[in-house]
């Protein structure tokens, strides 16, 4: 007898297969990261094709068979159409979105991200202020910092080091240096107080270059090469 089971996921991914069919990646609630094929989709005329698009929050009900999930039927939850309408929140979607496909494992719950994930959608979905944008996308970073089981630690002097995960007053291969400003900025991250930034203080430049060191940190540590500025256009 075959078990169905729904459950709500975001999708991350797509690919077609042979000529009617499509392999949806979807990071949902439940279940983690599942790859799910739909047969026969790309020939389907429905509405509700949307609901399988990137960057779309659906239901999914689903069954396995051999290696395979297979998808009985979805509707869609959320679309995001004002991150979709506007560019720059679509280019920062798509990078939680290719960090998401970097360092999620098949069938690894992990429920408490999915959720922070959710929430950073919902967040830009609202919000235009580029300033607030980039703090979220600090956020972000630090979340999945913790989640992966790294740390960051404050230290002394304004070398960070990625080997260490703290800052240093010696100079050594893999360091990156900060002002005092950004390293308060750092510190703000760190000890869940990214609330206090103050946006009439400190500057977009050191909240990206805060960006900038989650971001390498991730990348030295996960072994993985997720760059922003490939999905980000300077103005």
């Amino acid at each position: 007898m075959i078990k169905f089971i729904t459950d709500r996921g975001l999708v991350i991914n797509k690919r077609d297969f042979g000529e009617a069919d499509r392999y949806v990646t979807v990071f949902t609630e439940n279940f983690g990261k599942i790859v799910f094929l739909l047969k026969g989709i790309r020939k389907s005329k429905k509405r509700e094709l949307n609901s399988i698009d990137l960057l779309s929050l659906s239901n999914f009900t689903f069954y396995k068979k051999g290696e395979n999930y297979t998808v009985s039927s979805f509707n869609g939850i959320e679309s995001y159409s004002n991150i979709k309408s506007d560019l720059n929140r679509l280019e920062i979607s798509l990078y939680f979105v290719a960090l998401l496909n970097a360092i999620l494992v098949e069938n690894n719950r992990k429920k408490s991200l999915y959720k922070i994930f959710l929430r950073s959608l919902e967040f830009l979905n609202n919000n235009e202020n580029e300033k607030k944008n980039y703090i979220l996308i600090g956020y972000f970073l630090h979340y999945i910092i913790r989640d992966e089981g790294l740390n960051i630690s404050s230290g002394e002097g304004y070398n960070f080091s990625f080997e260490r995960s703290k800052f240093i007053t010696e100079n050594e291969k893999y360091i990156y240096k900060v002002s005092k400003s950004e390293k308060s900025l750092v510190e703000k991250f760190i000890n869940n107080r990214a609330k206090d930034i103050d946006e009439e203080i400190e500057t977009l430049e050191d909240i990206k270059k805060v960006v900038f060191l989650f971001e390498r940190y991730l990348n030295f540590h996960l072994g993985i090469d997720i760059k922003l500025k490939n999905y980000i256009m300077e103005g």
